[in-house]
């Protein structure tokens, strides 16, 4: 299965970073799936196949038997240089909408904690004075 998945990845000339992103997992995931140390879902194989573009019928054929499938790939399905560009571009959109949240909630913890400082700071204040009584 892992090398299937490779074959088919490799024909529409995706990183497995590229791929990751398409199909919705870790990229160590689809590595790990690749070389054969994960076993899938029935659900994460649906999401492989369809990330691919096949059917999961194409994606199991023949492995039963362990023959060759017939995994011939189109042109246009196997990634033209505008169908790379557009990976890119949605991946780059991805990385700074990731880079925009992780900024968003860094400042509004920074807007809470200034609107409400630490308690400690408060006990300080309240804290009866420890000298010895006179």
């Amino acid at each position: 299965m892992g090398k299937r998945i490779h074959e088919l990845r490799a024909a529409k000339k995706w990183s497995q970073e590229e791929f990751a992103h398409v199909s919705g997992f870790h990229r160590t995931y689809v590595g790990q799936i690749e070389r054969g140390e994960k076993n899938m879902s029935f659900d994460n194989l649906a999401k492989v196949a369809d990330a691919l573009g096949v059917t999961m019928s194409t994606l199991l054929d023949g492995l039963e038997n362990g023959s060759a499938a017939n995994l011939k790939v189109s042109r246009a399905e196997a990634g033209g240089q505008g169908a790379k560009d557009a990976i890119h571009r949605t991946l780059e959109a991805q990385k700074l909408m990731k880079g925009l949240k992780l900024q968003h909630a860094e400042m509004n913890r920074t807007i809470l904690a200034l609107e409400d400082p630490p308690a400690r700071n408060r006990r300080r204040s309240k804290a009866p004075s420890r000298r010895a009584p006179k």
